[in-house]
């Protein structure tokens, strides 16, 4: 996920950038403003990778963890009747969900990211000085997105160490 620091530095780079071309001649200018926006489209490209990289990742690995547990209880549910530890099923199953929800929010914060870069990669910066980035508008979408998807991240998690207790708890 990308990090309000992360973002806030790159933003504060181009700011800097920003101030000191004040002084430089217009080769100059063009020449910084093509590397920044060149990097802008290239912080762009790497949100969209990551952001479907990380989501594949994530709905996997939780996924299988949680549906393992559900198909391990209803395999011994079905070799010996109903067992007292059937209830814990939903304590996976809400793993799931919330494991949805942690790729989705991470999904989202990379969308977020990734909106960013291409609002700020302009290409009349090229040229125009006052076509500069100035503002950080997707921030606070980006870092509550991070927190969100941490949440469910740790949730899900949550979710599956309570499923292995009460199992734990029920069997004896």
């Amino acid at each position: 996920m990308l990090t309000q620091s992360a973002f806030l530095t790159t933003f504060g780079r181009i700011r800097g950038e920003q101030q000191k071309m004040g002084g430089l001649s217009e080769d100059s200018y063009k020449e910084v403003a093509k590397l920044t926006y060149d990097g802008m489209l290239e912080m762009r490209r790497l949100s969209y990778s990551t952001q479907a990289d990380y989501g594949k990742w994530l709905i996997s690995s939780i996924f299988l963890m949680h549906g393992s547990a559900i198909a391990g209880l209803a395999f011994r549910a079905s070799a010996t009747g109903m067992p007292p530890y059937l209830s814990a099923v939903l304590w996976f199953v809400f793993g799931m969900i919330l494991a949805l929800g942690a790729g989705f929010s991470a999904w989202w914060n990379f969308s977020a990211a990734a909106d960013q870069y291409n609002t700020w990669a302009k290409p009349a910066m090229l040229f125009d000085q006052s076509s500069w980035p100035t503002e950080a508008a997707k921030a606070r979408e980006i870092e509550a997105t991070k927190w969100l998807s941490i949440g469910c991240g740790v949730l899900s998690v949550v979710a599956l160490l309570g499923g292995a207790v009460h199992v734990l708890w029920t069997w004896k």
